[in-house]
């Protein structure tokens, strides 16, 4: 059975609100928390393949269920942009996870993405930005084997992140067409503990890991004040991947390199406003992930990922002109199997989302974007039941204009 822990983290905003410029004050305790180190990430249970997949950060499209093509994922989404702006994310999360009648409770407060795009001559834009692609964060440990006199205890912390900058084209105050070159670099640290019965460790095996990549992405969107078209491809991912391992008291420490092959990726969204309150989205995310490979001394090998789908649907209305409520669905696959047997059955893990959020708006500043989502995950083995609370902090005084375009 596997089991999830992490060190207890609280974000203390209690003394934010207190005093008549409250709003103020809690958004400049965002800003400083999504600086703050990210020891404290932690995923669910992520501790097979490269790890969970992150949203896109960003809680104004979360709220909505999560469509990436109408986020600042998408290197096209800029059409309406009438001065710098830039919009900085902070994640916090719980899970409870049941297996076999267990329950574990596991907590996660990190940053999340930080977004800045600025306008150029001739109606381009240019635009960067940092996210985590993969959480590699776990806690996980095994019962006691009855042939053994202790149980694996295994703690890894880490991630995959992309370092993105790019540059867009708007058309006709309506179209914009968009490339973007991602620098993919991270690790991870895992500790194999051997736990005796009596308490205490046996040993302890260490196993360290680098990732780095490069890759481009493009991306397109039509944005009227009817109907929003978005979408955006990226190409086949290559990660160089070096291993370091170190087994404490028994064999030399091993370094090995391979390459990782993962294959492109689609995402498209569609919005329409039947009035200037209401607003209507979809969402559909493709990654044929059966494709990706693993090269070692020359030989190429399947990873056994699955091909992953990720469907959405949302609707936002203006209360006025300064207050949205959003509502959002979402259905997803994940990438790896959730089957442990020799065959190799495919046994995909499904999750079901329900997303909500609003704005709160910050004058002469921008906007504190705030999503709650409820997520269902189901697998033969292991159920999952997750809560996600998401704070954006986004600065643009263009924004206290608003219009149900999708451009930033």
């Amino acid at each position: 059975m596997k089991t999830f822990q992490i060190s207890d983290c609280r974000l203390q905003i209690s003394n934010c609100l207190r005093s008549s410029a409250g709003i103020l004050r809690f958004a400049f305790c965002i800003l400083i928390f999504a600086f703050s180190p990210l020891a404290f990430g932690q995923s669910f249970f992520n501790s097979r393949g490269l790890g969970e997949v992150t949203p896109a950060g960003d809680a104004r499209i979360a709220a909505l269920g999560e469509p990436s093509a109408l986020s600042t994922l998408n290197p096209g989404i800029f059409v309406n942009l009438n001065q710098t702006s830039f919009s900085v994310t902070a994640l916090g999360a719980a899970t409870l996870g049941t297996q076999d009648g267990n329950s574990r409770l596991l907590r996660d407060i990190r940053p999340a993405t930080f977004n800045v795009a600025t306008p150029l001559p001739f109606q381009t834009r240019l635009f960067a930005g940092i996210n985590q692609k993969f959480g590699q964060d776990f806690d996980v440990w095994s019962e006691s084997l009855a042939d053994t006199a202790y149980r694996r205890h295994i703690i890894g912390r880490g991630g995959i992140y992309a370092l993105r900058a790019g540059l867009a084209k708007s058309l006709f105050d309506k179209v914009s067409i968009g490339a973007e070159y991602s620098h993919v670099m991270g690790g991870s640290r895992e500790n194999w503990r051997f736990e005796i019965e009596q308490g205490g460790y046996t040993s302890t095996d260490t196993v360290e890991i680098d990732y780095a990549g490069n890759t481009l992405k493009f991306g397109a969107s039509l944005q009227t004040r009817l109907f929003s078209l978005a979408g955006y491809y990226e190409p086949s991912l290559g990660l160089k991947v070096q291993r370091y391992k170190h087994v404490h008291g028994v064999v030399g420490d091993t370094t090995r390199t391979y390459h990782i092959s993962l294959p492109q990726s689609l995402s498209f969204a569609g919005s329409i406003n039947p009035t200037r309150r209401l607003g209507f989205d979809l969402g559909l995310t493709l990654n044929p992930w059966s494709g990706a490979t693993i090269t070692r001394n020359d030989s190429v090998s399947k990873l056994g990922f699955l091909n992953v789908w990720r469907g959405s649907i949302g609707a936002e209305y203006d209360i006025d002109s300064l207050h949205p409520v959003r509502v959002g669905y979402s259905q997803q696959t994940w990438y790896y199997n959730a089957a442990y047997s020799p065959q190799f059955i495919p046994t995909p893990i499904t999750e079901n989302g329900i997303h909500f959020g609003t704005s709160v708006p910050i004058p002469k500043f921008g906007s504190l974007d705030i999503s709650g989502e409820v997520l269902f995950r189901n697998s033969p083995f292991l159920k999952e039941t997750a809560g996600r609370l998401m704070f954006t902090l986004a600065y643009s005084e263009a924004w206290a204009k608003r219009t149900r375009r999708w451009g930033y």
